[in-house]
């Protein structure tokens, strides 16, 4: 006689049917890269790293104490510019940071049977946006001039962001530093040409990105522009007569950085345990009854 407990079947539980506060804790464990990775596997693990990932935002810009500082300039003028502070205004879907943005990632941010395998996972799409500021009492955005000389199509800038953390002891001074960012990008003739134009005027400021993979973008207004020089016959190109050295006046209204490549910058510099003591939504926040669900579209 076969023993009862032979017949008896157990039910196959999944990695979902875990309570939420548990997948919470386990996924806490992991790294922002790691997350991210994972995050297209169900909704139910998206939400959870999407609230981590905002925790973990919230954890460096507020409790932490740490800002973002912003420089940008010509490739021959390192040590002749003025550094800016940056207000943080807020993460989003999408770095332009419009409505026709947020609704290309209304879908399901998850794999799904009928996607064919196609992957939809906004988590890496978050962005987190930046004010600059200048240190001096005017009010106005922080500009600069770029200039291109005749015969050229472009020229290269060069800009480079922090996350610094100051003393709040009467002498002041930085306690940390975590660098984010640092690369040269190209700005072209007729993308400035273009920008400075009304069309480009009426458009969403222009996103010029910084270095390889879109982790880093800068919002320019073009303001102006003005010939500073003739232009030069028989060019390198081949052409009868190239473009007029052009003068731009260039301001910059923002800051885009890829939340969670902010994070794993933070996370390259602070300890392991730097976002793993957080407490849990329920003691953090007073939330009953576990974590409360996200938007799909996520903005914090």
């Amino acid at each position: 006689m076969p023993h009862a407990i032979d017949s008896i079947e157990l039910p196959k539980l999944q990695f979902e049917d875990l309570p939420r506060e548990l997948i919470e804790e386990i996924l806490s464990l992991m790294p922002t890269r790691s997350l991210v990775m994972i995050s297209g596997t169900s909704k139910l693990i998206h939400d959870i790293a999407t609230y981590i990932l905002s925790r973990r935002l919230r954890h460096t810009l507020h409790i932490e104490g740490y800002r973002l500082i912003f420089e940008c300039y010509a490739a021959d003028d390192k040590f002749n510019h003025p550094f800016n502070h940056c207000e943080y205004i807020g993460t989003h879907v999408g770095a332009e940071n419009s409505a026709e943005a947020t609704k290309k990632f209304q879908k399901v941010p998850y794999f799904t049977e009928d996607d064919e395998g196609e992957e939809c996972n906004p988590l890496a799409n978050l962005y987190s946006n930046f004010t600059p500021r200048s240190f001096n009492i005017d009010s106005q955005p922080p500009s600069t001039t770029v200039t291109i000389d005749s015969g050229d199509i472009f020229t290269q800038i060069c800009a480079s962001a922090s996350l610094v953390k100051l003393s709040n002891s009467e002498y002041g001074g930085v306690t940390s530093i975590i660098p984010v960012c640092e690369s040269f990008f190209r700005v072209k003739r007729d993308w400035l040409d273009s920008a400075a134009t009304y069309e480009g005027l009426q458009q969403n400021n222009p996103i010029a990105w910084v270095g390889m993979g879109e982790n880093m973008g800068l919002k320019l207004n073009v303001t102006g522009r003005r010939i500073v020089g003739p232009a030069v016959s028989g060019g390198v190109r081949g052409r009868d007569q190239e473009d007029e050295a052009v003068e731009y006046g260039v301001e910059y209204d923002g800051v885009v950085i890829r939340a969670s490549y902010l994070l794993e910058m933070v996370e390259k510099k602070q300890h392991t345990s730097f976002f793993q003591n957080l407490k849990l939504a329920s003691e953090e926040e007073g939330v009953t009854g576990g974590l409360q669900e996200t938007t799909t579209v996520a903005v914090f």
